[in-house]
């Protein structure tokens, strides 16, 4: 399944018309006409096709792809009717480059995140310095080698002098954001620069991402046993 574009409940139903519920959510379309439902339709397909990059083989996003449209339209009506909810994260350990436990969201809320970052990310982008590289498109690794290539060289003038380079991480980063504080900010974020029809619709969206709790709703991969080197921290 390459792409997916919304024209008319028609063309829906024809797209859609062998796979089983299809006519009942076509019938939603009308049901919720007074927001622009074919708009949140088509931006959750896209936010799926990006989301599913390097990530198709996966059993989470084998398991959504095998009841697509289903999945998808269901995502749909919770996010409307104001009923969704994040599911369970997934709970990992990695070593490399350092010890550290992972939470990654279920496939499902991937797909809520693309979304809301396709709608806030240029608005973001606007803002944010140049050298500034994680999750940019454009920048990444290979330009901020580069950069730091550049800063070294005028910093040695042309290799020269000695330079000193800090390399370091803030132990705990994600796990001690003060969330209210964080979505207080994110909030006058949006009112100030976001200037669609679904303003709130995103704010209550962007609210239940960051008060979710996912260590207090996770899948634990691999031995519980090698998660008591965190509790002993």
């Amino acid at each position: 399944m390459g792409s997916l574009s919304v024209a008319s409940g028609i063309q829906w139903k024809q797209a859609l018309g062998s796979h089983p519920g299809a006519l009942f959510y076509i019938m939603q379309l009308d049901l919720f006409s007074h927001i622009d439902y074919q708009q949140l339709t088509e931006e959750l397909f896209t936010a799926y096709f990006d989301c599913r990059k390097n990530k198709r083989n996966t059993l989470n996003a084998l398991k959504f792809e095998k009841h697509l449209e289903q999945n998808v339209f269901k995502l749909i009506d919770d996010i409307y009717k104001g009923n969704y909810q994040l599911g369970r994260s997934i709970a990992f350990i990695v070593n490399k480059p350092a010890k550290r436990e992972i939470f990654a969201a279920d496939f499902r809320d991937r797909v809520v995140h693309h979304w809301l970052i396709n709608k806030l990310n240029p608005l973001f982008e606007n803002l944010f310095i140049q050298d500034s590289y994680a999750c940019r498109v454009g920048k990444g690794t290979h330009y901020g080698v580069k950069r730091a290539d550049s800063f070294i060289k005028a910093c040695s003038e042309n290799y020269t002098k000695d330079c000193y380079i800090l390399k370091l991480d803030v132990q705990g980063f994600f796990m001690h954001i003060n969330r209210n504080l964080l979505f207080t900010m994110l909030e006058k974020f949006i009112h100030q620069y976001y200037t669609q029809p679904d303003k709130a619709f995103v704010i209550e969206i962007t609210q239940k991402i960051i008060f979710n709790q996912p260590t207090q709703n996770c899948i634990i991969k691999g031995n519980k046993k090698d998660w008591v080197w965190f509790t002993q921290k």
